[in-house]
């Protein structure tokens, strides 16, 4: 039993601990509020990251797309036969060999009639594209309904010129199923969808999880626009060409979307995502923290003990993490600790050769065969790379199927060369890999680790620009 002036002693000290144990509390709520208010904001920020990603993926694609369909069919103008109706004309065969389930090419003539690999015909003089061919410019037309083989389709058309006169036109009609192919193949399905649509809403192509509506307007009518947005602005900055996020709810249920315009037409590149996932894991987070709050006072004892384990484990796992866990090599952010410390060196006592490394069609490689033979083939370039340098050597992987090698101390301008004629051969002889390596040397003074990189991966892009599978050099 507790006298009364040991009472007197241990209620201040009781009163302390109290203080002490409600004080902690209060600081752990305070800290996990602010903890989930960050996490909150960087969730949503991290939503807009990857949905503008996601649509500069699709933007990227339609571009390039466009841009070598064009060329071609350029090419193709420039050097045809004029179509005169007689059938005897040098492009027939190439006709009927583009003859594709999504796809077909066709020639145009003065009068407006089109002729197709097939040996059909039709009259397409009325069509806004073809008008527009007349004047000398090469367009895209908007989506033509049943345009295809009775399926929604484009067509890309560029003037047949001779003698600075428009005697008719190259068309290459494709399936609107063919872009809808690609918006689909995207993991942004999960939780949203993408559309490719005109400055007037005009839908011309969407992936599966948009409503079968006539215009992107018809979809978002009728949706709960707050946080003073609204669609008039989002009319307003499609018909100014302008890009913009538009944040709506459809029964309560927050969605995020992006639109841009293509510099196609008049066309947009719009991409939505659902944020159920992200409120979910906001009710988790909460429910977490708000347990936690509550075990706080049983946690106390436990905590450094935790502490202790958790920074125990960290510096285990910043050990392991200095290595790919795929290939072995360096990651990324190890290596450029390693190397930039290394250029601070002095004569052969620093890296002194770049080389970038990019696996050929490795994308056709995981569509083909899938992902697990993809990763096989990243394990067996790890593999080779290490058996053709040193261990002085640093190799990365700089990301998906990107290698960068750092050659350190050795002298010799032809020596990174040998050194990558031995890699694109060990890759030959593997039989799986084939690859494209650009070089650049380091200067004697030169120690900005980032220009050395892109002075390398200009020399990757001149590699792949003569014909990829080889090596090209940038001084």
């Amino acid at each position: 039993m507790i006298n009364h002036r040991d009472r007197n002693h241990y209620l201040p000290k009781m009163m302390g601990m109290v203080g002490l144990v409600v004080s902690i509390i209060a600081g752990i709520l305070a800290m996990n509020l602010y903890y989930f208010k960050e996490v909150e904001k960087s969730l949503m920020e991290q939503t807009f990251h990857d949905i503008k990603l996601e649509n500069d993926k699709v933007l990227s694609y339609l571009q390039n797309l466009t841009e070598a369909k064009f060329e071609w069919l350029e090419l193709f103008a420039a050097l045809c036969d004029l179509p005169d109706g007689s059938g005897n004309e040098s492009w027939w065969e190439l006709l009927e060999e583009s003859e594709k389930e999504t796809s077909r090419l066709g020639i145009v003539d003065h009068k407006g009639t089109i002729y197709y690999g097939n040996h059909q015909s039709a009259d397409i003089s009325s069509r806004a594209y073809y008008k527009k061919v007349l004047l000398g410019e090469k367009n895209i037309s908007r989506l033509l309904p049943g345009g295809f083989e009775g399926q929604d389709g484009i067509v890309l058309a560029v003037p047949i010129i001779r003698d600075s006169k428009v005697v008719g036109a190259a068309c290459l009609e494709y399936s609107a199923e063919e872009l809808k192919a690609h918006l689909e193949d995207s993991p942004l399905n999960q939780s949203g969808a993408n559309l490719i649509f005109t400055e007037e809403g005009q839908i011309m192509v969407s992936s599966s999880g948009v409503s079968q509506k006539d215009t992107v307007y018809d979809l978002l009518e009728g949706m709960e626009f707050r946080e003073g947005q609204s669609l008039d602005q989002m009319k307003q900055a499609v018909k100014d060409g302008q890009a913009g996020y538009l944040i709506y709810y459809e029964n309560n249920n927050k969605r995020l979307l992006y639109y841009q315009p293509t510099g196609i037409e008049d066309w947009m590149v719009a991409s939505l995502v659902k944020t159920e996932m992200y409120e979910s894991m906001l009710y988790r987070i909460r429910s977490l923290t708000l347990g936690f709050i509550t075990s706080s006072t049983i946690m106390l004892v436990s905590a450094v003990l935790l502490i202790l384990g958790i920074l125990h484990y960290r510096k285990k796992e910043e050990k392991r993490a200095q290595k790919d866990y795929l290939t072995g090599v360096y990651t990324r952010e190890t290596a450029k600790k390693l190397v930039s410390q290394g250029l601070k060196g002095m004569g052969n006592k620093r890296f002194y050769a770049c080389m970038f490394l990019d696996i050929d069609d490795f994308k056709k490689i995981n569509d083909t065969f899938g992902h697990h033979k993809g990763d096989l083939v990243l394990i067996e370039v790890g593999q080779i790379l290490s058996a053709c340098t040193r261990q002085e050597d640093v190799i990365v992987r700089f990301g998906g199927d990107e290698f960068c090698i750092w050659l350190y101390g050795m002298r010799g301008r032809k020596q990174p060369e040998a050194i990558a004629a031995r890699i694109l051969n060990a890759f030959n002889i593997s039989g799986n890999i084939h690859a494209s390596i650009g070089i650049t040397q380091v200067g004697e003074n030169e120690n900005d680790y980032d220009a050395i990189l892109r002075r390398a991966d200009e020399a990757l892009y001149q590699a792949k620009g003569k014909g990829k599978n080889q090596y090209a050099v940038k001084r």
